[in-house]
This record gives structure tokens, C-alpha cells and sequence, in this order.
């Protein structure tokens, strides 16, 4: 709902605030909350305040459960103990002798109960309210004053018209306070029904005129007052109760729809972000600040070896469709070991262990080697595959791996930011899977000093970098040892035959795979 809350010279006595603040206990803690939203402070009766206090209570009151909730605020505005002595105040009074104490019999001689004497008694109490409500010791506007005035329609139609320091869209208070008043003093008579006549309501700068239709219907048999009036008392409380629940529901599916878009929302950013930092973004647990820390990671690359001239062979629609698949499974793998995927670029893959989530040194180094036998080993599967569906040279891959301090964390600007890892050790990673041949695993010593129970290697001839002190040792994977190794991940601790058989299967077509590789490169030279 449209808001029209807004401060002008209108100040209204801070009684009537007091008395709107202590309303708000009729909505229980819901009530605290919207005054602790509006921000109060002690109000002092006798001082004076912006109208805007009470507009902002009851706009919050509005948007949080409805016009029926103000309406029941209203109703029950002059209810409260002690508001007799608002009734009796002097300047309510008609002919300076007929006031609220006296007007359903002063000067009337029928003892009967009567429609005629009924209909003047309901009259007399109309033109008490216009006295009531025209105070300029609660409310001071500037150029304008707050009055009631009525006219009467037909014999049981009035129109009546309340001029006060209600917001516009807040009508719905005064129609409340309007219907109590009659209820509280002649509803024993008549069957009352107060409507706002929305299309006649004016609205000022500092005061608004609500028009309100009161409708009367003469009860055949007098009931009792003080219940009559507790009826609607409780009939609007209902109301209000319910609104709330609606309101409640409402909110319910709201909230229901909403986390259904942020979910299909969060899946679709989870596709460009690593998993670990989508989470802990969602939790809470990870920031957007511009901040990095050294920390001993484990960075894995791997490329297509020989990518442009293969993907020259394909049809755009097959390099695509190839491309995806191995994209699909290797960082399916990698996700299974709990790597980072810093990046896809171009047909080569970056990853990281060791943050945002670390297992300590060792075994992030170790579920990175077993990621890249793995990632090999899925690779043959996958030729196999590709054969099969007309790709006649398929992706074959190389990898790089390394162990050192790197500077990890989010880098960039505070328009965009990127959470990835830089550093020497990251280029010696890069540099060992350069090196590499088609389907060969390097890693550095670093690297392999973590991983040496888990697998057969070759020692290559050392390399050196720049920006590097040290000379980097390189190995080459050959396979897995043959022997089953405890805590190894890959296996399982109990025997299985058929298991064991598939594995070794595959250890075998790495191997041969190493040794065509071999029987080529001595017939090239």
C-alpha cells in the first residue's frame, strides 16, 4: 500500500500519542515490534509532536496486517478506562444543557419506548459528537481546524463528516472510532452500519475530511447496552485476528514463492562460482571484501593436448557437444574430491585444495593425485566412448600438479570481484602441465612427498623457473601401487574380487597407454 506518510505543520498533543502507543498492546508483541520500528521515544502529554508519529504507527500497522487491524485501533480508541472524563468535558453540550449524561431523556415526556423519541435522542447524540470532536486543545493546524458535522439524509440515513490529523489511506481508523461512539451510547436501539464514502473523502496539506454513511435500522426489541456493545468489540477483534492469520498465510506462500526463485536463483550462480564459496556465501560464512592470505594450497592444471588442431577436425557442433561432456565429468570428479574449481580457460582446467575448506596439507595433496588418477582414468572410458560415436582422435590430456604457499582470496574491484589463487607455485603448476605429455600426470616433489604410498613414479629431469629459488623436481605418474593402502579413498577396505579386477584393468590401460606414448616418441627420434 502506497504510503502517504509524510511530515508537515501539523502537531497533534502528546496525549493522543500516548494513547496510539498504548493501543499498540492490543496487537500483543507484534505491537512492541512497530514501536520499536518507528523508533519512540517518552513522549510528555503536554507537549506537542509532528502528526507524522501516529501517520507512521499506523501505516506500519496497515502494511503489516491491513485496513481491518486499523479499523479495530479505532473502534477501540475511546474504550479505554478513565475516558468519561473526555466525554463530559464542558464544550460537549447541546443547548448548553443536554450533554452525553442526559441526552436520552432530557426533555422528553413519552415514558414508552418510541421510533419518534428514538430518532430525536440519536440526533441529539450526532450533534454531541460534532462537539466532541471539534478540540483545538489535541490537534493545531495551520489555516485549518478539526471539526465533525453531519446532515441527515432521510429519517434513518446520515451523513457524517470528520475532519482530523488522519492520513489519507487511514480512513478506516476513524470509520472505527465513528461506529463506537454510536454503538457505545444508543446501540441498544438501533442496528447501526458505518461506510466510508471513499470518493467524497477530502485530503489537505496538514488535515483530511472522512465522509462516513451511517444507516440506522430500528430494533423491534431493546437490547442491552454494554452488550451490544461488547459484541462489536469482539466482532472486530475477530476480524482483526483473522487478517492476521490471512495476513500470516499470505506472507507464508510469499515467502514460500521467494525461496523457491532464490533457490533456482542460487543454482544458477552456483554454475559460475565455486561450490564452497556459493555456500558459504549463502550462509553467511564467507565475504565480499577485497582481502587475501598465504596459505599452502594444492593447484592442479590440465589442458586438450593438441586442442586446436583436433578441434579443427570437428563440426562446431560436435567440438561443443564433446567439449561440455569432458568439461561435465572431469568437474564432476573434482567436485567428488573437494576440489576449488578456480576456472575454466579455454580447454584447460585450474583447481585448487586448501581453501576455502582444507583436510591439512597432506591430504589435500593426496586428494588431489587421487582426483588426477581418477580424471585419467575416466578419460580412457570416455575415448572408448567417443570411438564408438565417430570421434576418431578423441581428447587426450595432460596434467600438472603442484604443493606450495600461494596468495589465495578475492581479487579485484568493488564492482566485481574473483575468488581464485596467485603466486609462484601457481605458475609452477601451470608450467609442469605445459611440460607434460598427452595422458601423463607431472607433479612436483612437493607434491609427491604426500602421495608417494599411493602411487608408481618416474623422476623426470629437473626444470627451473623464473622467479623460482629452487630447482623443481618432476615426477611422472605410472600408476597405482599395487598393493591396497590403508585410508586410500580409492579402495575399498574389505576385499571385492570383481573390484579389484576393474581396477586393475585400468591400471593396466594407463600403463599401455604410457607405453605407446613411449615406443612413439623413441620412433620419432
Amino acid at each position: 500500500m502506497k504510503s502517504y506518510v509524510k511530515r508537515d505543520s501539523t502537531t497533534i498533543k502528546g496525549n493522543i500519542v500516548i494513547s496510539t502507543v498504548d493501543q499498540l498492546s492490543l496487537l500483543g508483541d507484534v505491537g512492541s515490534n512497530i514501536k520499536n520500528e518507528v523508533k519512540l521515544q517518552e513522549i510528555d502529554a503536554n507537549k506537542w509532536y509532528p502528526r507524522e508519529i501516529r501517520g507512521k504507527i499506523h501505516q506500519k500497522v496497515v502494511e503489516r496486517f491491513g485496513e481491518k487491524a486499523l479499523y479495530y485501533l479505532g473502534l477501540e480508541q475511546f474504550n479505554f478506562r478513565g475516558v468519561e472524563n473526555f466525554f463530559f468535558l464542558p464544550h460537549v453540550n447541546y443547548r448548553k444543557k443536554i450533554t452525553l449524561r442526559n441526552f436520552k431523556f432530557y426533555g422528553l415526556k413519552n415514558k414508552s419506548r418510541n421510533l419518534s423519541d428514538q430518532r430525536e435522542i440519536r440526533n441529539r447524540l450526532f450533534i454531541l459528537l460534532t462537539k466532541l470532536h471539534f478540540s483545538s486543545n489535541t490537534i493545531r493546524a495551520k489555516n485549518d481546524e478539526i471539526n465533525g458535522e453531519f446532515s441527515i439524509i432521510d429519517n434513518d440515513t446520515i451523513i457524517y463528516k470528520l475532519t482530523n490529523a488522519v492520513y489519507r489511506g487511514h480512513h478506516e481508523f476513524n470509520r472505527g472510532s465513528i461506529f463506537n461512539l454510536i454503538v457505545r451510547w444508543i446501540g441498544d436501539e438501533w442496528d447501526i452500519k458505518v461506510s466510508n464514502l471513499e470518493d467524497q473523502n477530502e485530503y489537505r496539506t496538514g488535515l483530511s475530511t472522512n465522509v462516513f454513511k451511517c444507516e440506522f435500522d430500528f430494533r423491534k426489541k431493546k437490547e442491552k447496552l454494554e452488550q451490544m456493545h461488547d459484541e462489536i468489540r469482539v466482532k472486530a477483534k475477530d476480524e482483526f485476528l483473522k487478517s492476521v492469520i490471512n495476513g500470516s498465510e499470505k506472507q507464508r506462500k510469499i515467502a514460500v514463492e521467494q525461496s523457491k526463485k532464490l533457490n533456482k536463483l542460487s543454482k544458477k550462480i552456483g554454475k559460475y562460482i565455486p561450490p564452497q564459496i556459493h555456500k558459504g556465501l549463502f550462509k553467511g560464512e564467507h565475504d565480499t571484501e577485497i582481502k587475501t592470505k598465504r596459505k599452502k594450497c594444492t593447484i592442479f592444471f590440465s589442458d586438450i593436448k593438441n586442442f586446436t588442431d583436433t578441434s579443427e577436425k570437428l563440426q562446431p557442433e560436435d567440438l561443443t557437444k564433446y567439449l561440455n561432456e569432458y568439461f561435465s565429468e572431469m568437474t564432476k570428479i573434482a567436485l567428488e574430491h573437494g576440489a576449488t574449481i578456480d576456472k575454466y580457460i579455454g580447454d584447460a582446467i585450474m583447481l585448487f585444495f586448501g581453501d576455502p575448506t582444507s583436510k591439512g596439507e597432506r591430504e589435500d595433496a593426496r586428494a588431489c593425485v587421487n582426483m588426477s588418477i581418477r580424471m585419467q582414468e575416466r578419460m580412457v572410458e570416455l575415448r572408448e566412448k567417443w570411438k564408438q560415436e565417430g570421434f576418431y582422435q578423441p581428447f587426450e590430456i595432460r596434467i600438472g600438479i603442484n604443493t606450495g604457499y600461494c596468495n589465495v582470496g578475492n581479487f579485484g574491484s568493488e564492482q566485481r570481484l574473483t575468488y581464485t589463487i596467485i603466486g609462484g607455485e601457481v605458475n609452477v603448476a601451470a608450467r609442469l602441465e605445459s611440460a607434460g605429455d598427452a595422458n601423463k600426470i607431472l607433479m612436483s616433489y612437493e607434491t609427491y612427498a604426500h602421495a608417494q604410498d599411493l602411487i608408481d613414479v618416474k623422476e623426470l629431469e629437473s626444470i627451473k623457473m623464473k622467479g623460482i629459488s629452487r630447482e623443481v623436481k618432476v615426477f611422472e605418474v605410472t600408476g597405482r601401487k599395487n598393493f591396497i593402502i590403508k585410508n586410500n579413498p580409492l579402495r575399498k577396505k574389505e576385499p571385492n574380487i570383481s573390484r579389484d579386477i576393474e581396477i586393475k584393468l585400468k591400471e593396466l590401460e594407463f600403463q599401455i597407454v604410457n607405453l605407446k606414448n613411449l615406443i612413439k616418441s623413441k620412433n620419432s627420434k
